[in-house]
């Protein structure tokens, strides 16, 4: 088998050629009228490749001057058909050549790579337009705007405020020329000290205010104009490095100077003066402390002396404690009793509504609610003393209470009261948790006798109150004056005790008890 592509002979069983890859054909292709070229039917490439194989055997005997047999054509002798045979080789190994080229093509064809892919199409660039051409003048003028605009600004960083002219920034702008513009007029700087604001200006090349060729620069639109001429405003400065290195620098004017020099004597004074006054706070200092420490110490001694007062004083307290106890108990004992309430209420069965509180030199006890004196369950024979005040409405006590739900209850009203007659001594029965209405009086509901008294009972004053009860009569003594005998046998005996209703409050002080025989 020969390679359609380098003519070399292959075996049959190879698929590509071992010389140059190419792949082999087991027949021609032909075209076809409906698509891409077919391969022959096998018999036909069977048929091409027998003639192949014999052409090349008669060109290779050809080229050795024999043929098959050893004689050539006609019995004719070797040599003499050598040139005939050599260009019949010739042209047959080129008709081969084309061939396989046509071949190598048809092949190339039916196995089309993919093409390669296109490189990505970059963007146009743009070219950026040359700046524009500034002249001199105007690169002056521009130049001398920008370093102005910067001094003003460091101007404004170091005072915290605007420069109220040009000359102020420093003695440099005293020189007319350094503030010309690049057609010879002056810069103006037009400043609006309260607001805050300023302009800074060129008359252009006209020199006339308020035309089309002004440069203007207000402040608050400093840094977008120093964008915009940066380019121009960078050449000026490498042009005019002294001048810019002039105008940027801020320093004081002589007027300034002289303030700093006034300002660092005063400086120094006030900085000996503070000294001195260091040295005589540290001199008041000690001296405070001192008296600090002497203070202190007073008051440590005062502090333990009003100790020991206290002590003595508790001890004397509690002494007068246990004397009173001693004679309370001895009292009872004797059946008599003597109540300051220097001890608390340790006598009573008391509400948490009642208080001991002191009044003057007096213990006196605030009443509200109802309360009983604990040593006088059995009562029946006594005589009773104390002072009463009315703080509210009136004051109440209980005599012979067999509980809280039976015992007779006594009320002076004062002349201020509501919800009983007033400066009256009310009687009440009290049976079963229910009055015994005897009187009904609208004005005394669920009293069973009214006593006018014949005097005036005044709210804050105190009232000095004795009761007798010897059997089953009941008189009562107000402030000297006999007011009422009562005589009722509901109850015999009972407790002792005092009542304020919700609406009333009376302070009780200096109660004494004794049997009566």
């Amino acid at each position: 088998m020969l390679c359609l592509g380098c003519g070399s002979e292959q075996a049959s069983e190879n698929t590509f050629c071992t010389k140059c890859g190419t792949r082999l054909m087991t027949a021609p292709l032909q075209p076809s009228a409906e698509g891409p070229p077919m391969p022959q039917e096998p018999a036909a490439a069977s048929s091409s490749k027998a003639e192949e194989e014999k052409i090349l055997r008669e060109l290779k005997a050809a080229l050795e001057g024999t043929d098959e047999t050893g004689a050539g054509p006609g019995g004719q002798k070797p040599g003499l058909l050598a040139p005939k045979l050599f260009w019949l080789g010739v042209a047959v190994v080129l008709v081969a050549g084309i061939l396989g080229a046509a071949a190598h093509l048809f092949w190339k064809k039916r196995h089309v790579e993919p093409p390669a892919p296109l490189p990505p199409v970059e963007a146009p660039v743009s070219v950026p337009a040359a700046p524009p051409v500034v002249d001199e003048a105007t690169r002056n003028t521009v130049g001398k705007i920008a370093a102005v605009l910067e001094a003003i600004q460091k101007y404004q960083e170091r005072k915290k405020a605007l420069p109220p002219s040009l000359s102020s920034i420093n003695k440099g702008y005293s020189d007319l020329e350094s503030l010309k513009d690049g057609w010879g007029k002056n810069l103006l700087y037009l400043v609006d000290l309260t607001n805050d604001t300023y302009v800074l200006q060129s008359l252009g090349p006209d020199g006339k205010r308020g035309t089309a060729d002004d440069v203007t620069v207000p402040g608050e639109n400093r840094d977008q104009w120093l964008k915009e001429h940066e380019q121009t405003v960078s050449e000026w400065q490498v042009a005019s490095p002294n001048l810019y290195a002039q105008l940027v620098s801020v320093g004081p004017t002589a007027d300034e100077l002289k303030n700093l020099e006034n300002a660092r004597k005063a400086e120094a004074k006030e900085k000996k003066r503070r000294e001195e006054q260091l040295q005589e706070d540290k001199r008041r200092q000690e001296a405070a402390e001192q008296r600090r420490l002497l203070q202190t110490a007073r008051e440590e001694e005062e502090k333990r002396k009003q100790a020991e007062a206290r002590k003595r004083e508790e001890e004397l307290r509690q002494a007068k404690l246990r004397e009173e106890a001693q004679r309370l108990q001895a009292m009872k004992q004797a059946g008599v009793l003597n109540e300051t309430f220097i001890g608390g209420l340790t006598q009573w069965d008391a509400p948490s509504t009642w208080e001991v509180e002191k009044e003057k030199e007096f213990s006196v006890l605030r009443v509200q609610g109802l309360g009983f004196l604990k040593m006088s369950p059995t009562w029946d024979n006594y005589k009773i003393e104390f002072d009463i005040k009315i703080n509210k409405e009136s004051a109440g006590w209980v005599l012979r209470a067999q509980n809280s739900s039976n015992f007779y209850l006594f009320k002076l009203a004062s002349d201020k009261a509501k919800a009983i007659p007033k400066n009256a001594l009310v009687k009440y029965i009290f049976s079963e948790s229910k009055y015994l209405n005897s009187l009904k009086r609208e004005d005394a509901p669920g009293a069973t006798d009214v006593v006018l008294l014949p005097f005036k009972v005044r709210n804050k004053d105190y009232y000095h109150v004795v009761i007798n009860l010897k059997g089953s009569k009941i008189s009562h003594v107000i402030n000297g004056i006999h007011v009422d005998d009562w005589n009722d046998t509901t109850f015999d005996s009972g407790r002792f005790g005092f009542n304020a209703s919700i609406i009333e409050m009376a302070t009780i002080r200096s109660l004494s008890v004794e049997p009566l025989k």
